[in-house]
């Protein structure tokens, strides 16, 4: 009988066509619980899904020969499965105003990129959980989030675009580009400790994950506890059922944004003379405030320019209020109301 967290997996990866028959799925394996039981599932699934497994480990070189303990186990768990592996190494440091934490998951992103490229990969699969989820979506609210920062942990994304950098020379010419999936993202870590008692499997615990000085290990291990006991006891259910409605809300506005903005490039392209950027004060202006929020937003991504609610609303009155005028914005941006015909007066993005 096949226990329940294999069961919820297999639905999963079904449910949401996480993979197909024929792919080759790279596993992104700490050696942690939930990272390696991820990977026994998935070679358990592997032949009845038509899949092949390929185990990735980065070593962060963070907690020295703890860190390098990590790597012996992962690489000595791949070869006890005789699976192909991709093991690499870096010096993980906090850089340009990012966080040690931030600076990791930047340089683990990068290394499945250039592993997918590598070992032809069509995804490459996280060990996030449903526990990982609320903890995600809580965080944002007490930071303060819309409706996209709601949608937690999304269940599949382009991994170029996390990784933040265009596809290796070595990636397959007129292949996808690799998917980043989180299978166990609807399952308890619960689950997930049973089926590793079933297996007699080990893993490796890190103890950065208990350090208080960590804010969502405070969340971990008291802040959502506290909430279950004084408030919901359902409270891991509900932020992820939050993030499952606000996930399928934010595509949907997304795709809504894509086609307004694709409606202008059409029409700027029946105009002489090439379009500048921005958008048309025209088209922005009859939209819903929740749209016009997620065009300026877009038009910041190229640049990785992340507005505030106070500078995301301020530029949208520069907008509304159709007249010349500029904002300044953080790093050296400005805000630019343009009219230049035979083009319509736009909103534009500007770099000083």
């Amino acid at each position: 009988m096949m226990v329940d967290m294999l069961k919820s997996l297999e639905q999963d990866l079904r449910r949401y066509r996480l993979v197909h028959s024929g792919e080759r799925v790279g596993v992104a394996v700490s050696g942690g619980a939930d990272s390696v039981a991820l990977l026994r599932g998935l070679v358990a699934l592997a032949p009845e899904l038509g899949i092949v497994p390929v185990v990735l480990h980065l070593n962060h070189q963070l907690r020295g020969k703890e860190s390098d303990a990590d790597e012996s186990f992962v690489a000595a768990l791949a070869e006890q499965l005789s699976l192909e592996a991709a093991i690499g190494s870096v010096h993980v440091t906090a850089h340009e105003g990012r966080s040690l934490e931030a600076a990791g998951r930047r340089a683990r992103y990068a290394f499945f990129l250039h592993a997918a490229a590598d070992h032809r990969l069509d995804s490459v699969a996280t060990a996030h959980t449903r526990e990982d989820q609320a903890e995600t979506v809580l965080l944002r609210l007490l930071r303060g989030s819309g409706t996209s920062g709601l949608a937690g942990i999304l269940r599949v994304c382009d991994l170029s675009a996390l990784a933040q950098s265009p596809l290796p020379p070595a990636a397959r010419a007129g292949a996808a580009p690799p998917r980043l999936i989180r299978p166990l993202l609807c399952i308890s870590r619960r689950k997930i400790a049973s089926y590793l008692r079933l297996l007699r499997q080990p893993f490796r615990l890190d103890a950065s994950n208990r350090e208080p000085r960590f804010l969502r290990n405070r969340v971990r291990a008291e802040l959502l506890p506290a909430l279950e006991r004084d408030y919901n006891p359902q409270l891991r259910q509900a932020l992820c059922e939050t993030a499952e409605v606000a996930a399928g809300e934010n595509e949907f506005l997304e795709d809504l944004v894509s086609q307004i903005l694709a409606s202008q490039r059409a029409e700027a392209g029946k105009v002489a003379g090439a379009p500048e950027a921005g958008v048309e004060v025209a088209l922005f202006q009859p939209q819903p405030a929740a749209v016009q929020r997620r065009i300026l937003r877009r038009l910041c991504q190229p640049h990785t320019l992340a507005l505030d609610f106070d500078q995301l609303e301020r530029r949208r009155e520069l907008a509304l209020a159709g007249a010349a005028g500029s904002l300044q914005l953080p790093r050296g941006f400005a805000a630019e109301m343009v009219r230049r015909p035979p083009l319509p007066p736009r909103l534009r993005l500007l770099a000083s």
